[in-house]
């Protein structure tokens, strides 16, 4: 009879499905929803001092700069060859100078002629390569002091490209 019991039970078991411990199951639910509620406070600890970094960042130096933008002279758009060497050979690109001082543009618009041939030449006797994204920042700075030699009312404070194309 000993082996008709033990088969008796093992039916009950089949019949029954598996049977958890209702304990396992209570820490189990505890576990994953404790892990949640941490990874929301962790979450929740991050981006909020991301947003109070970026707005410190952003309220004394960004902004500053944004609202310190001088007069803009728009001094056209300029299509030229590149100096041979590079991937591409041709730019078209227009340029906008940021201006010290309003009554520059009286100045820059008498010399623009010169200017723009300065430019010309400067881009004239640069490669694709050496326009790239990553040269761009050295490029505008060596430009902006080779056309501010020859002004003498102000200074342009930056120049900005608001077209480039390169082909």
């Amino acid at each position: 009879m000993a082996p008709e019991a033990s088969g008796g039970e093992t039916q009950k078991q089949l019949k029954q499905g598996i049977v958890i411990d209702q304990r396992i199951l209570v820490v189990g639910v505890a576990a994953v929803v404790i892990c949640a509620v941490a990874a929301l406070l962790v979450a929740l600890f991050v981006v909020r001092n991301s947003n109070n970094i970026a707005a410190a960042r952003g309220s004394g130096t960004a902004k500053s700069e944004i609202s310190q933008v001088g007069p803009l002279f728009d001094a056209g758009e300029y299509a030229t060859n590149l100096a041979p060497g590079g991937e591409k050979k041709f730019i078209k690109i227009k340029i906008v100078f940021e201006l010290s001082d309003k009554s520059l543009e009286k100045e820059i618009t008498e010399k623009l002629p010169v200017l723009q041939d300065r430019m010309l030449y400067f881009l004239n006797s640069r490669t694709s390569d050496e326009l790239g994204a990553e040269q761009r920042t050295a490029l505008k700075t060596e430009m902006l002091n080779d056309l501010n030699r020859y002004l003498t009312k102000g200074k342009i404070k930056n120049i900005y490209f608001s077209d480039l194309v390169m082909q």
